[in-house]
Formats: C-alpha cells, sequence, structure tokens
C-alpha cells in the first residue's frame, strides 16, 4: 500500500461534508458509502506477508476470529456420529423392509447400513 491508511481521509471528509448539507435524513445513506468505501480500499494486495494477515486478525475479537476461518478450517467427523446418522436414517428402512420382506428385508438394510458405516470409517 502506497500510503499509511487504505481510506484517503478527503474521500471520507467529501462523504460527511455532503451528507452535513443534505441532513440527518441522509445519515444511511452517508453510513453505506463510507462502509462501501472502506470494503473497496481495504483489499488485500499480493504484496501483503503472511505476518501481515496475522496482525490483521488479530485485530478482531476471538468470535470473528473464528467467524472468519471457519470456511478455512478442516472438520474431522466422529464415527458415533457418522453411525447414529446411518441408524436414524435407516430405521423407517428397516420398518418398510419389515413390513413387506420380512427378516429378509431387515436383513438386507442393516447390510446396507452396516456398509456405509464401514466406508465412512475408512476415510
Amino acid at each position: 500500500m502506497s500510503s499509511k491508511y487504505p481510506v484517503n481521509k478527503n474521500d471520507i471528509l467529501a462523504i460527511i461534508q455532503a451528507n452535513r448539507q443534505l441532513g440527518p435524513d441522509y445519515d444511511e445513506q452517508a453510513a453505506d458509502q463510507i462502509y462501501e468505501l472502506l470494503q473497496k480500499s481495504y483489499q488485500p494486495s499480493s504484496e501483503m506477508t503472511p505476518e501481515d494477515i496475522i496482525r490483521i486478525l488479530g485485530q478482531f475479537p476471538s468470535s470473528e476470529r473464528k467467524r472468519l476461518l471457519r470456511p478455512f478450517v478442516k472438520r474431522k467427523h466422529s464415527v458415533v456420529g457418522t453411525i447414529s446418522a446411518v441408524m436414524a436414517l435407516s430405521i423407517p428402512f428397516i420398518a418398510l423392509a419389515g413390513a413387506s420382506a420380512h427378516i429378509d428385508g431387515i436383513l438386507a438394510v442393516l447390510g446396507f447400513d452396516a456398509f456405509v458405516i464401514l466406508l465412512g470409517v475408512a476415510r
């Protein structure tokens, strides 16, 4: 970045002065203009280093930092969660298979459940 601040002070001053002339009915529009100016001017450049990004993220509260980084964190799925989900979803299928094919249908659904669980655990 060429200056110390990414936003030009004169741009913000111009928005405030225009808002003063238009009156308080335009406060929300002025806030929107300043917000858009900040969004446009704060585009990370290719010159940023990892240290710069860490410093910027360090300025945010912990909860906001977690929210911003959430899409980049790989989550691990628990085996218990996988088994629970498969079994919960297969309950209606067990009922239908038991009603139409009796014990063979139930065993077929449970066999398929076991196959899906093994695939999930193997990942």
